[in-house]
């Protein structure tokens, strides 16, 4: 049965130097050298009894049957590709563990995209404001351990957001809302906002234990939020929220990014993904 199939890695050589009609580019391709590329092939063409390629002294070109032979064998290994795929083959995993404010308002709303450029990888992400103790990928807190210096810093400001609907009503006295106990080193809060601008003295004060639970009262016109900039972003972009004073912001703190394994293809990838949607420099690999 299937007397007449070639051997697998010898397909795999033929379809990388037919689909870039190049020895030399198909070499780089599967990390071999063009001689070994080019022993395969006669290999290949010896064992069909036929020729696949014309070659000239720059360049190759495929005959009528290596055509035909391509056009199936691409066809065919992808196939098997997506089928090991499927069964979870070669699938890495990455595990990451990022503060409950940055996972909910931030990571959960952008991270279909890093899955869609790389369906390969398992993801699994867990929300906690300490950095995880069992084994994880990549944490991204507000504090980093000193012994590990960050991979990544992610910066942000702190602004006043509110939705459109709040900003259409007239307020007679601004209801002014934050959140209660802030995982950062300094404080921001409506009182360090009104020493630095000395604005809306006279409002109603709402406070919440959480970050995603004070964007759902600002998107539902509750009030002004005094917030980070990061988080609010996708909201911002969308027009769900405005900015309020956008020239007057305090700084703060920012998110850390530590790995624990670095050499990791998939970290490596979320790292530079990372980078990529914040307009960021690595700062360690």
């Amino acid at each position: 049965m299937y007397s007449h199939l070639p051997s697998l890695n010898g397909l795999r050589v033929f379809e990388a130097a037919a689909r870039h009609l190049s020895f030399k580019m198909a070499a780089t391709e599967l990390q071999l050298t063009p001689t070994a590329v080019s022993h395969q092939i006669r290999n290949l063409e010896a064992h069909l009894d036929m020729p696949l390629f014309i070659r000239h002294t720059r360049a190759v070109e495929l005959t009528p049957a290596g055509q035909t032979l391509f056009e199936t064998s691409r066809q065919v290994l992808r196939q098997i590709d997506q089928t090991l795929t499927g069964l979870g083959v070669g699938r890495q995993s990455l595990t990451i563990n990022a503060a409950q404010g940055f996972a909910s308002l931030w990571l959960a709303q952008h991270l279909p995209d890093f899955q869609n450029r790389y369906p390969d990888l398992r993801v699994s992400v867990s929300q906690s404001d300490e950095p995880a103790i069992e084994a994880t990928d990549i944490n991204i807190t507000r504090q980093s351990p000193a012994t590990s210096p960050p991979a990544l810093k992610l910066p942000e400001q702190f602004g006043l957001y509110a939705s459109p609907a709040y900003l259409a009503r007239k307020q007679t006295h601004q209801t002014l809302m934050q959140v209660r106990h802030q995982s950062q080193p300094e404080v921001i809060n409506w009182q360090s906002w009104q020493q630095a601008y000395g604005t809306f003295r006279e409002a109603q004060l709402i406070e919440f234990d959480r970050e995603d639970q004070l964007l759902q009262a600002c998107l539902a016109g509750q009030g002004l939020a005094l917030t980070s900039s990061l988080l609010v972003s996708t909201q911002v972009e969308n027009g769900w929220l405005k900015p309020c004073l956008p020239e007057k912001v305090l700084s703060g703190s920012g998110y850390q990014v530590i790995t624990s394994a670095d050499n990791k293809r998939a970290v490596r990838l979320l790292l530079e993904w990372l980078s990529e949607q914040l307009g960021i420099t690595q700062t360690a690999v």
